[in-house]
């Protein structure tokens, strides 16, 4: 599969950027006149409008190439959210989308906003120990893993995105870490992990994915989305305009189905 490209250093879009979605519903009017309405949830559809600025001649070459290879709206490719967080289930880690390994997660622990909504994360095994989540993220791409982390004992704990890692220290006092690059190159998806060496126990909180380089504003979420593998350009013409020496802007519309 194919994938929307990144320009910059990582970025999938620029703002302003414009999300629409539209659902559909289907209706049926009986001779009674009762009419009986039912969601019909294989129509719905997110649009998207990219505005895309100071593009570089290899950035505007690159989504020219994209264009040509998608045979404008006709093919397929995947698309990314560029303002969701992608994990699911970012604030219970008991959910089958999170591999916990042999750490012993416990919710309900206080977090830096005063809330209940961290979890405590407790490695009593004898080697080093993982909490991870593997999503559809094309290793090719750049992708920022975040979280909030404390510890009553002064360590170090360890983020990693593939074979990409970060070592922060951690202490009483609420800090947020990330790790941010891309993956293993080919590969189709990329798995998030956290990882604890052995007897430590670590709070975490607000953790988060993105497909940029450098965290936004936690955003807590339910089941993953922001992945979407079926997604289409809006027409059949892509109007790259040169705006000065080595640079062009571009106006994109995207539909993917939800």
């Amino acid at each position: 599969m194919s994938w929307f490209p990144q320009i910059g250093g990582g970025s999938i879009a620029q703002f302003p950027l414009r999300r629409s979605r539209t659902w559909r519903s289907i209706s049926n009017q009986l001779e009674s006149s009762e009419r009986i309405r039912l969601p019909d949830s294989a129509a719905g559809q997110i649009e998207w409008q990219l505005s895309l600025q100071e593009l570089s001649d290899v950035e505007a070459g690159v989504l020219n190439s994209f264009f040509a290879a998608a045979q404008g709206q006709f093919g397929s490719f995947l698309f990314i959210d560029p303002m969701a967080n992608l994990l699911g289930w970012s604030e219970d880690l008991s959910r089958p989308d999170w591999q916990p390994g042999l750490i012993t997660v416990r919710s309900g622990v206080a977090g830096p906003l005063g809330t209940t909504r961290a979890s405590s994360l407790t490695n009593s095994g004898a080697g080093a120990q993982s909490l991870q989540q593997t999503l559809a993220v094309p290793g090719d791409y750049v992708a920022c893993f975040s979280a909030w982390v404390s510890s009553s004992v002064v360590g170090s704990i360890t983020l990693m995105r593939d074979g990409q890692s970060t070592t922060s220290s951690v202490g009483p006092a609420w800090k947020r870490i990330y790790v941010s690059g891309p993956g293993a190159s080919g590969a189709s998806q990329s798995t998030f992990s956290i990882a604890l060496a052995a007897g430590q126990s670590i709070n975490v909180w607000g953790l988060q994915a993105e497909a940029q380089p450098y965290p936004s504003q936690y955003k807590q979420t339910g089941s993953a989305l922001g992945i979407y593998e079926e997604t289409y350009f809006g027409g059949d013409e892509l109007k790259i305009t040169n705006t000065g020496a080595g640079l062009s802007s571009c106006e994109i519309v995207l539909s993917s189905r939800t």
